[in-house]
């Protein structure tokens, strides 16, 4: 019985570890909830956060936004794509 609670024990402590996600910047402007289908083609570079942690630069705040994977984004070109 105390190995079955240990292998409950230790399953629990691996699915959480993850489920961690990176810490988002405070400087990141969040993306709506309701993501954006069209954009105009303005040219307005911005450095966006995919929910994996990596800065990826985009034409503009709402052609970042309208992929889901992206949590937010910062107005300029990233400096360093990771």
């Amino acid at each position: 019985m105390k190995a079955r609670n240990i292998g409950y024990a230790m399953l629990l402590m691996s699915v959480s570890a993850c489920q961690s996600s990176p810490q988002k910047p405070s400087n990141l402007t969040d993306c709506p909830e309701v993501r954006p289908q069209v954009c105009t083609m303005i040219y307005a570079p911005v450095c966006a956060m995919e929910k994996d942690g990596k800065f990826i630069s985009y034409s503009s705040d709402c052609t970042a936004c309208s992929h889901e994977e992206v949590v937010g984004y910062h107005s300029g070109v990233c400096t360093r794509e990771k």
